[in-house]
């Protein structure tokens, strides 16, 4: 075979490294990956810069705010919450404030602790303070005794409960409903205020010791006294209530909370502030038992 020319045999070269390259080139074409973002030299991939992040459609459906967890299981027809109430010689409920759920089915185990006969009326809290007939109730409850009476708390309230026995619910024997969690009122209203609930002890002081309110609000506090010592409860201005100036108006004052005992004070905040509330036993103020209202909101 006669010897190629050395032209001849660079143009061969040329022609194999040239079908060579394009061999590889589809070679890669077809088994490269094609990636949106690069992988990283580690074990894990790359995350997208916010730059270069797909475009994610936004859902068109609201998010809920969560609602807050109760504390307890909300009673049926068929499974009532059983609730303990105690009665007793002082006049007093204990609790005098107790949360239901809207909807919610309560067997209250009412047991007398004293030896003054009492009964238990619930419901809806203007027929329960006013003893209008046909207002659940169990009467007769003698000392030692235990009663049963089972309510659902259908409606937005608001709702109480009071033992009408000769001068027991004039002395102040009454209770507080609040209704709490899903379908509960959230913003106190002339008719229906917001149930707010503070609790006065021997070590003087109120629990909690500020309070969250809307401009505007109408709020009633459940106050109720845990320890022995007798307190007393002001809210108004704070000037004035730091003054101890209680006019009945703008600064309103619930006196001689006894021991044991649970009352009520409505108030709505209509002025711009600041708000407080105290107690102007002696000494009780200067050792503490003061509190704030905090009007950014309920």
């Amino acid at each position: 075979m006669p010897a190629l020319h050395p032209n001849s045999l660079r143009a061969i070269a040329g022609i194999s490294l040239l079908v060579l390259s394009l061999a590889a080139c589809n070679a890669s074409k077809e088994t490269t990956p094609a990636f949106t973002y690069a992988p990283s030299t580690g074990g894990s991939a790359a995350l997208p810069s916010p730059s270069t992040a797909p475009t994610v459609a936004a859902s068109s459906a609201p998010t809920a705010t969560p609602e807050p967890a109760l504390a307890f299981t909300p009673g049926t027809v068929a499974a009532p919450r059983v609730v303990g109430v105690t009665t007793d010689d002082l006049l007093n409920f204990t609790p005098g404030f107790i949360q239901v759920a809207v909807g919610e089915t309560v067997t209250f185990k009412i047991h007398n602790v004293g030896k003054a006969v009492h009964e238990f009326m619930v419901g809806p809290l203007t027929a329960a303070f006013a003893d209008q007939e046909g207002t659940p109730e169990v009467a007769d409850i003698a000392g030692g005794k235990t009663a049963s009476l089972t309510f659902t708390f259908n409606g937005k309230g608001p709702f109480a409960f009071a033992c009408h026995a000769p001068g027991h619910f004039e002395h102040g024997m009454a209770g507080y409903v609040q209704l709490v969690g899903p379908g509960a009122p959230t913003v106190g209203t002339k008719d229906d205020p917001r149930l707010v609930h503070i609790d006065m002890t021997d070590a003087l002081k109120f629990t909690p010791d500020q309070v969250a309110i809307q401009s505007g609000e109408a709020v009633r506090f459940i106050l109720t006294n845990s320890g022995t010592v007798t307190h007393e409860f002001q809210v108004g201005p704070a000037d004035r209530v730091a003054a101890d100036n209680v006019d009945g108006v703008l600064n309103i004052e619930k006196d001689e909370l006894t021991a044991g005992s649970t009352a009520a004070v409505d108030y709505t905040f209509t002025a711009s502030g600041p708000f407080a509330f105290a107690c102007h036993e002696p000494a009780h103020y200067e050792a503490g038992m003061k509190g704030t209202i905090d009007l950014s909101g309920g």
